[in-house]
């Protein structure tokens, strides 16, 4: 007897001491992965259902904050801006790259707010030793995407469902029961132990089965909230406001850091008996029914917890992502009653994606036209200074020397595609796309809208007399509008209305070259049809063309063939 007990103290020793060594190893990996890619570029790439549910949260609140301004879907694949929030997204956690993800689709239109999320910012790009300790924290926590956790929460109606948690408390306590019954009749105690026990695992794993992913998102919102007290225990004074909200919050949920789900142990022999255990006991289900009633009455604390690890660490990616950039400005942003006060300055500005470019300064107090060549620089230009203008109003960083400008409602209308599942062509895509601009216009906020070749999916005569109307509409109703255009007639026919500029090429010895930089004026330069001889085209198909270009211009008929 000795002897067996010998052997299971071993066997509990090793098996402990296993699990403490592969506990601390997994804990080197994480302190080394956090020193190693401080400052540099996330390896990950985020597939679409990756990227579905850490839009969740966004989701949610957009549909919570119903007077709120959020980039629209258009705008947003219009400037690549999932490509963008992967570039900046170093979270440790689903709440931080859910959070962040909402940050960047969620302009602020308050100085007070921006200037204290820079200083959050700020503070961890300074204070290395509280940043390592607070990132450390929330790697332990790590990512779950198979769970829609903002959804408990914010989807909640404050009413209790039918639960079944005295019923699982009773079936419980019957193997108890049966134990003590043996040591008065050990027949009759073995019969109740063990039908109590198959009774256990029948409904255990019935009703397991049926919210097994509910489980696995209650268990990783336990850990969020033991993640947020370890974050409150560190009592950081720059933290204090988010300190008071957390203890606050957990103070009212306290029971739930106690809870503990054995579903997907970790494989040791701990693990299993730990989960042959939760089954005879029922403890994964008593544990979800008590969960589950407290997310619907505390949904408010659970929110707010979710929301303060969702600031920390996104605060962290951003100051991450700012000490990997070459050069970036915090910008200056003011309040204009209209858009007759705004003013757009900015300084050697660059597009986060690109590697190698050529970086513009301009100052903008009115609606601008661009006319220029294919491959000049003209789309590139416009998605650059609405992107910026974005980062601005939400991670407070601009890639620029200088950047200054007016609070603004940002809509683009750029890269649209005909949609063949709803029979719309490309110009009613379009046409759709322009209406949603011009029916978010106000008199509160100052509208900058990016529109690249407007109406370019009807005839020349149309397109010309319609975009006309509809940009003289847009910059005439407090917006200033940016357009690129091909149609050099538009910069003659609204320049009361808009300044003009371009981009221009060179040719030179049958070779384009392009310098990308943004000139004052319209485009005066006739090198399409040139270009085609450039490219390999026939001599006979350049030369005709020519003639016909040379006669219409000098006519104003074209020549029938």
């Amino acid at each position: 007897m000795v002897a067996i007990a010998g052997y299971i103290l071993i066997i509990v020793v090793l098996t402990t001491g296993i699990s403490l060594g592969l506990n601390a190893e997994r804990n080197m990996k994480l302190k080394d992965r956090i020193e190693s890619c401080w400052g540099k570029d996330a390896d990950e790439r985020l597939s679409s259902d990756d990227l579905k549910t850490i839009a969740e949260y966004f989701n949610n609140r957009k549909q919570d904050e119903k007077g709120a301004f959020f980039i629209d879907e258009i705008t947003w694949n219009d400037l690549s801006m999932d490509s963008i929030f992967e570039k900046i997204n170093t979270t440790e956690s689903s709440p931080g790259e859910q959070y962040l993800y909402n940050i960047l689709r969620e302009p602020l239109y308050d100085e007070e707010k921006l200037k204290y999320r820079d200083k959050l910012i700020k503070f961890f790009q300074t204070h290395e030793k509280e940043r390592k300790k607070i990132q450390y924290i929330l790697a332990k926590l790590g990512k779950k995407r198979n769970c829609f956790i903002s959804d408990y929460f914010y989807n909640s109606k404050g009413e209790k469902r039918k639960s079944n948690l005295n019923f699982y408390r009773a079936l419980a306590i019957l193997p108890i029961a049966g134990i003590c019954i043996t040591f008065l009749n050990p027949y009759i105690g073995l019969v109740i132990v063990s039908i109590a026990c198959v009774t256990n695992v029948l409904v255990y794993y019935i009703d397991q089965n049926n919210i097994k992913y509910k489980i696995e998102s209650f268990k990783y919102i336990v850990q969020i909230v033991k993640v947020a007290d370890l974050i409150l225990k560190e009592n950081l004074e720059e933290l204090e406001i988010y300190n008071k909200k957390l203890k606050k919050a957990i103070t009212l949920i306290k029971s739930i850091k106690n809870a503990s789900f054995t579903l997907g142990n970790n494989g040791t022999d701990v693990g299993v008996m730990n989960e042959y255990i939760s089954i005879i006991f029922l403890l994964d289900l008593i544990n979800y029914e008590k969960i589950s009633n407290t997310l619907i009455e505390k949904s408010e604390e659970f929110k707010i917890i979710f929301e303060v690890v969702g600031i920390i660490d996104s605060s962290i990616s951003i100051a991450s992502y700012r000490e990997r950039l070459k050069g970036y400005v915090t910008p200056e942003l003011v309040k204009c009653l209209g858009k007759q006060d705004a003013t757009i300055i900015f300084k050697d500005i660059n597009h986060p994606l690109m590697k190698e470019q050529v970086s513009n300064s301009m100052k903008v107090s009115d609606s601008i036209l661009i006319t220029g060549s294919n491959a000049s620089g003209k789309s590139t230009f416009l998605k650059t200074v609405a992107i910026n203008i974005i980062l601005a109003q939400t991670i407070y960083t601009c890639l620029a020397k200088e950047f200054k400008c007016c609070y603004f409602k940002i809509y683009t209308s750029m890269a649209l595609k005909d949609d063949i599942f709803n029979n719309e062509s490309y110009y009613i895509a379009e046409t759709k796309s322009l209406k949603r601009i011009i029916d978010a216009l106000n008199c509160d906020i100052p509208t900058i809208c990016f529109i690249d070749e407007i109406l370019r999916g009807t005839n020349t005569v149309e397109r010309i007399s319609a975009s006309s109307q509809v940009l003289k509409y847009l910059t005439s109703n407090n917006c200033i509008c940016v357009a690129a255009t091909h149609d050099v007639e538009l910069t003659y026919i609204l320049e009361r209305y808009f300044s003009n500029y371009h981009f221009e090429e060179k040719i030179i010895d049958n070779q384009i070259t392009f310098d990308y930089l943004v000139h004052q004026g319209r485009s005066n330069t006739q090198n399409a049809i040139r270009l085609l001889g450039i490219l390999g085209y026939s001599d006979v198909i350049v030369k005709k063309a020519e003639e016909k270009a040379y006669k219409f211009l000098k006519d104003g008929v074209w020549e029938a063939e």
